[in-house]
């Protein structure tokens, strides 16, 4: 189960670091506009898939990214 776990967590990585990119928002910036603390915004990019669905949500939003497909289609 845990490779598994892996795939998800990369693939959800991969996405959000694509989107940061292709939008040049950098993790500070997204830290102001989610309304955390840098380290606590460090954590939920390292662990994307434990993030509640109001932040996730909320992050495609600002990412201008699908969340039924970056987050619920895995």
């Amino acid at each position: 189960m845990k490779p598994i776990n892996n795939i998800m967590r990369n693939r959800l990585k991969n996405a959000i670091e694509c989107a940061m990119f292709k939008h040049k928002v950098s993790k500070v910036e997204l830290s102001e506009l989610m309304n955390v603390s840098y380290p606590t915004m460090l954590s939920k990019l390292k662990r994307p898939e434990l993030m509640k669905f109001s932040e996730a949500d909320k992050l495609c939003n600002i990412l201008n990214m699908e969340l039924r497909v970056e987050f619920l289609n895995i």
